[in-house]
């Protein structure tokens, strides 16, 4: 009887709590994060639908002129933001248990010891990029870090933006990279060899940070006065003499804003340029080298465009149409309508008719609109204004599938003037045509006058 008692007992006892065992990372709770950033809430605040934000993000939407909620799309009738002082506590309690973050040193040692290991990099990353966000003010202890060793730490980043990581953390990766490119600059105009290493490294870091979305305008600027600021004309023969990734940051200094009128002038009208940009186009098929040019002949406009004829621009660029994607092709057609403008580029247009003519017939469907109404210009500019140029003519009229690809265009949402420059290259094939003896007897010649619609 005592040892059943003495069970019951036992049973009734209360068990001691098990010690709570705490995640070495919790991971932040997704209702934690803006709607809007993505990031962890600073300062959230609530609107009348229920949904809370970051103050930061929804003042930046409504002050865009915004009247809805951007998570329910419901519209709003107030845009009064109740601070949300329940969920700013629940978001510190939460930052609490969490480890402390790296300092700048440590995480680039990580991301320096992280071979092999994508997420022990990615966490290195995000922990540095996390640190130069506009609102914490540390982007100069990032960038003295990074600076510290460029050797070491531009190759790692450039790799891992390079690498298999997402989409965000390879532009985390540049943002990081954008801090310390100015410092940068003076490997471009150093002699010796053995800083051909150097170079390399500096072009492409300079050439992410220019066409990366992610990154911010201003840090853009910093690189690109950096660029200018110096040994002008040594920066754009290193640049040209990297290949496609330095002509990537040439283009870059020429479309931007920052530098004026005179340097933008001054690099559109050095001698090597031209032949320099035709010589990538030819080795590479770079899209860049295609805009680069374009960018020049707009800045300089006339002499920049007899200096890219003379290079040997047309041949390159009529392979650049056929064969390359297709906004680089249309850029490659407008930049053969400016050297058609002038005699000496259409002199070199007609001196390979054969090649322009079929590749611009074959990609002028296979372009948008702005490259088929440049393709129709360019085949009238050479083949009818001034009298045009028979060589041309020929070729057009060799070209298979001339008249359907031109009446195409003609019913197709074109320009009254593209329209009607169609409808003089149709009478000029067909009077080719007939010349050659190539003609169907069933067709009408005489009916080419009328519109196709």
């Amino acid at each position: 009887m005592d040892a059943l008692v003495a069970g019951q007992q036992a049973r009734r006892r209360i068990r001691p709590p098990e010690p709570l065992v705490m995640a070495a990372s919790p991971t932040t709770p997704a209702a934690f994060k803006c709607p809007i950033s993505l990031e962890v809430m600073r300062s959230p605040v609530s609107l009348p639908t229920g949904a809370t934000y970051d103050r930061a993000s929804i003042q930046r939407w409504l002050d865009s002129g915004h009247r809805t909620c951007p998570a329910t799309r419901l519209p709003l009738a107030s845009t009064d933001l109740v601070p949300n002082l329940l969920l700013r506590r629940l978001i510190h309690l939460h930052a609490a248990t969490l480890p402390p973050s790296p300092s700048p040193e440590e995480a680039l040692s990580q991301l320096a010891a992280s071979h092999g290991e994508p997420a022990a990099a990615e966490k290195a990353v995000r922990s540095l990029a996390a640190k130069i966000a506009p609102e914490k003010g540390k982007q100069a202890s990032v960038a003295s870090a990074v600076a510290a060793d460029l050797d070491s730490t531009v190759p790692a980043l450039l790799s891992f933006a390079k690498g298999g990581a997402g989409t965000d953390a390879r532009v985390d990766a540049v943002r990081i990279l954008a801090t310390v490119a100015p410092e940068m600059v003076p490997y471009l105009t150093r002699d010796g060899t053995e800083k051909r290493g150097r170079v390399k490294m500096a072009v492409e870091a300079m050439a992410a940070v220019l066409s990366a979305g992610g990154v911010s305008e201003d840090a853009k600027k910093a690189l690109i006065t950096a660029l200018v600021a110096g040994d002008l004309g040594r920066v754009v023969a290193t640049l040209l003499a990297a290949g496609p990734t330095g002509v990537v940051v040439l283009e870059a200094i020429l479309t931007s804003p920052v530098p004026d009128a005179d340097v933008k002038t001054a690099i559109a009208d050095r001698s090597e340029l031209f032949p320099d940009l035709v010589r990538i186009l030819k080795e590479a098929a770079s899209p860049a080298a295609i805009l680069c040019m374009a960018a020049a002949v707009q800045v300089r406009g006339r002499p920049a465009r007899a200096s890219m004829v003379r290079a040997g621009a047309v041949p390159a660029l009529a392979l650049a149409v056929a064969a390359a994607p297709t906004a680089a092709a249309e850029s490659a057609l407008m930049l053969l309508v400016e050297a058609a403008r002038c005699s000496d580029g259409k002199a070199a247009i007609a001196e390979d008719a054969a090649e322009v003519a079929a590749a611009v017939m074959g990609r002028m469907i296979r372009v948008g609109q702005m490259g088929r109404e440049a393709a129709v210009a360019l085949l009238w500019l050479s083949c009818c204004a001034g009298g045009g140029e028979r060589k041309m003519r020929e070729a057009l009229a060799a070209a298979p599938e001339a008249v359907g690809k031109l009446l195409v265009v003609m019913q197709g949402d074109c320009s009254p003037a593209t329209s009607r420059m169609a409808g003089e290259l149709l009478r000029a094939v067909r009077m080719e045509q007939e010349r050659k003896g190539m003609v169907s007897s069933s067709y009408d010649s005489r009916t080419i006058h009328v519109m196709p619609y």
